[in-house]
């Protein structure tokens, strides 16, 4: 996915950045120059009405300031590296010195929402912040970067499937939420749900007590649908959660089941609105 999108001359390490009003000038300025941006006006305030949203440092040392607007001519990614950081207005998160900056035309949807997902579940592993922390030039960012990239191969024979996904542990459904858009599906349904470890402690008079429903176990649980044409998806979900602390087979954590379809009426996919 990087090697698409990255190039040398959208990586800059070590600059001089007084602020965060510096850095969003800096970042837009040189975008502009290289043509990625049409409007320079009109880009720079979509960048700071989206930081009035909310903040965009997310992790500990890492932000992810970006916008989606027809000021942009293509989708591209810049990467501010600083070794003494620059206030970015977000205290409990200290200073901000790796930034991932993001512009979007109104039509790469699908690709800005994976890069924004990889690049977040990639900032949360501190080896791959201190390799970025450590490199001496763009050449090495993105060596960096695509060894950590792992888009999968579409299948050349596409069917439907219905995969399901059932989690034990909501809590994690925004991981989880987020890992499928890494991988490029925006079409799930999710149905809350009550485990049948909840039933018999609550509901099921003959059962309510037991010593095995106490413990770890889960009370409730999230069933999540989607249409795939691709099998090997699965797999490539569960390694991509795993690699996120989300591991399926850890018993009560949760599983997956994917059946073929013979047929499906209708478009399944979903246009999300940014």
């Amino acid at each position: 996915m990087w090697k698409d999108i990255i190039t040398e001359d959208l990586i800059s390490i070590n600059p001089q950045i007084s602020d965060k009003a510096d850095l969003f000038d800096k970042m837009v300025n040189h975008a502009y120059s290289l043509d990625y941006i049409l409007n320079r006006k009109k880009f720079l305030k979509a960048i700071w009405d989206r930081e009035k949203l909310s903040n965009t440092q997310l992790v500990q040392g890492v932000a992810f300031p970006h916008a989606r607007t027809d000021s942009v001519s293509s989708i591209f990614v810049s990467i501010i590296i600083l070794k003494d950081g620059v206030d970015y207005e977000n205290p409990e998160l200290g200073k901000a010195k790796i930034i991932f900056f993001f512009g979007c035309s109104e039509t790469d949807n699908q690709k800005y929402l994976q890069l924004l997902a990889q690049a977040s579940r990639l900032a949360r592993n501190k080896k791959f912040r201190n390799q970025l922390m450590h490199a001496k030039n763009p050449a090495q960012v993105i060596e960096i970067l695509t060894s950590y990239d792992n888009e999968l191969e579409k299948d050349k024979d596409p069917s439907n499937y219905l995969m399901i996904l059932v989690l034990n542990k909501p809590d994690l459904m925004s991981d989880v939420l987020s890992a499928l858009v890494e991988i490029g599906i925006n079409n799930a349904s999710i149905v809350d749900s009550v485990s049948m470890a909840r039933k018999l402690a609550y509901d099921i008079p003959v059962f309510a007590g037991l010593s095995y429903i106490g413990g770890n176990n889960s009370k409730s649980s999230s069933m999540l649908f989607c249409h795939i044409t691709n099998p090997r998806i699965p797999l490539h979900l569960s390694n991509l959660l795993k690699s996120n602390g989300i591991d399926l087979k850890k018993k009560g954590t949760g599983y997956i089941q994917l059946i073929k379809l013979e047929n499906i009426i209708g478009n399944p996919e979903e246009e999300i609105n940014l």
